[in-house]
């Protein structure tokens, strides 16, 4: 991910800078022997929310832990990024990418015998059992070659397999290099997902180091991660826990606010942090009645209906540990399959609205037309729909781990997952354990109901997700974080120099965030009262 800033103030990084460096050099933490350990810090993405909101925690831990930060940047070339974080004191550096465009090592040639004579299904399931001394990383390397190439699955070995596989090695050999000759407490990152990020976290998480995890903008999610199996699992997870804890001190209150935050949500604006806001439910879009969308559609309003919500079939397949199918294609096929049988239902298929900028493969929303051409009882949403109007004329939904199950969820629509979606074991969703159980979820859609407490859970659920775990930033601007819309990045840059002349660490959400949950021994951070 990069991003498209547009031309503005040609002083404005160069302030940032000047104001930096005296803003941030003055402040150190810790002391003694603990001042040798090292947090690693993601500077990976070449985008100004990212790397600035990385730097911000990892300065929190030296604050807060003593840990003195190491940066991860792409390439010496990244000098505006390098510039960045030695205005946070920081001196040293591993460029990434530059290391592991060296020589391929031997060990990848191993790994790629196993996939000798091997395509479709068969090859899938050998990709994702790679591992490298025994530490699990397939999926790491499919969802690499599948974001890397666009390619909605993967069906044989090609030279950008074998390219990946020997880029798995050297990643790994890189990290493993750094965690052996540094003392590292803590990793700061902002994805755990793909090769140059997620062989990072698992390395280190087998180190015994803490990961960080880190996703958004000026409104941020963070949680502590310890351990492979943990920093192998979605980047935000809703904690049954925190649900119940929320619910046993809340009670109605908390079920309140979670419907309002619900409500903000799905009307597409009013949300305090501008670009939270999804596209699905601008405004802009045509928001029709149950009754008037059924028309148009041409279907009968007292037959049941099941939405599949179809994800960015490049996009992390494999984010959302316990996949049951072997990923997002695999899964729409084979859904697909069970709904053509299914003929008393009526199936709604919907696009998901950013997959152009992941893909230029036509192939699955032309599978899509072609069933509804085939078959009475599939439909394909049109495009240009507000995504809450399909949640009055829903039975049930479908997905994997799109956020729609959480907010359909949320409105009463029972959901059935076909993995472990960042929501899932509270209590709300559908979880099948294997396929077979899946296809039996599917065949019961209409008859699934939520009661009373379930849509409780929810509703506190999506206010966990859209507001109590997100956490203010004061050193970053509102800005856009979707790699596809540009920005004004003069504009970002001086809004973080008001930012340091308007307050400090002690002023800002999270910080106080990250102290809060270092006392309590907590892994999620949460927004001050």
């Amino acid at each position: 991910m990069s991003a498209t800033s547009l031309p503005d103030d040609p002083n404005a990084f160069e302030q940032a800078i000047s104001r930096g460096v005296r803003y941030w050099r003055r402040l150190a933490g810790g002391g003694g022997d603990r001042t040798s350990r090292r947090v690693i810090v993601d500077l990976l993405v070449d985008h100004p929310v990212y790397y600035l909101g990385n730097l911000v925690l990892a300065k929190y831990l030296e604050l807060t832990q003593g840990l003195k930060p190491w940066a991860l940047v792409s390439s010496a070339e990244d000098k505006k990024i390098i510039l960045l974080a030695r205005s946070f004191g920081i001196e040293q550096f591993t460029f990434v990418r530059d290391e592991v465009a060296k020589e391929a090592r031997p060990e990848a040639a191993q790994i790629l015998t196993q996939f000798d004579g091997q395509s479709g299904h068969a090859l899938r399931r050998r990709v994702l059992g790679v591992n490298i001394n025994g530490l699990p990383v397939g999926d790491l390397l499919y969802d690499t070659y599948l974001r890397e190439t666009r390619q909605v699955t993967l069906r044989e070995v090609d030279d950008d397999l074998r390219a990946y596989t020997a880029l798995a090695m050297n990643y790994y050999a890189l990290y493993n290099r750094l965690l052996s000759d540094e003392d590292v407490g803590a990793v700061v990152l902002g994805h755990l997902v793909y090769l140059r990020f997620g062989m990072l976290s698992r390395v280190a998480a087998a180190s015994g180091a803490e990961i960080f995890a880190r996703y958004g903008g000026k409104g941020m999610r963070v949680q502590r991660r310890r351990g492979v199996e943990a920093v192998s699992d979605v980047m935000t997870r809703v904690e049954p826990a925190l649900i119940a804890d929320i619910l046993a001190n809340e009670g109605s209150d908390a079920v309140r606010l979670g419907e309002q935050t619900l409500v903000r949500r799905m009307g597409g604006q009013g949300n305090e942090f501008e670009y939270l806001n999804e596209e699905g439910y601008s405004p802009a879009r045509r928001r029709l009645s149950a009754d008037d969308l059924s028309r148009s559609m041409g279907l009968d309003p007292e037959r049941p209906k099941g939405l599949l919500m179809l994800h960015a079939f490049p996009d992390a397949n494999h984010f959302s540990p316990g996949l049951l199918f072997d990923d997002f294609y695999d899964w729409y096929l084979k859904t697909l399959e069970i709904a053509f049988e299914l003929r008393e239902i009526d199936w709604l298929i919907k696009l998901h609205p950013n997959l152009a900028h992941y893909t230029e493969d036509t192939g699955p929303a032309e599978y899509a037309t072609d069933s509804a051409s085939r078959f009475e009882h599939i439909h394909v949403v049109p495009e240009g729909l507000n995504t809450a109007s399909l949640a009055d004329m829903t039975r049930f939904l479908i997905t994997v781990n799109g956020k729609a199950g959480l907010e359909f969820a949320g409105c009463g629509v029972p959901v059935v997952l076909g993995g472990r979606s960042f929501f899932a074991g509270n209590g709300f969703s559908e979880e099948p354990k294997d396929a077979s159980a899946y296809a039996a979820a599917l065949a019961c859609g209409p008859q699934l109901t939520l009661n009373t407490e379930q849509r409780e859970r929810a509703l506190i659920a999506n206010d966990l997700f859209y507001r109590r775990l997100i956490v203010d930033c004061r050193f970053l601007p509102d800005t856009p974080y979707n790699f596809w819309k540009p920005f004004d990045e003069g504009a970002f840059w001086r809004g973080y120099v008001d930012a340091m002349e308007s307050g400090g660490v002690e002023d800002d959400a999270v910080y106080s965030s990250m102290t809060t949950a270092l006392e309590t021994d907590s892994d999620t951070f949460l927004r001050p009262l």
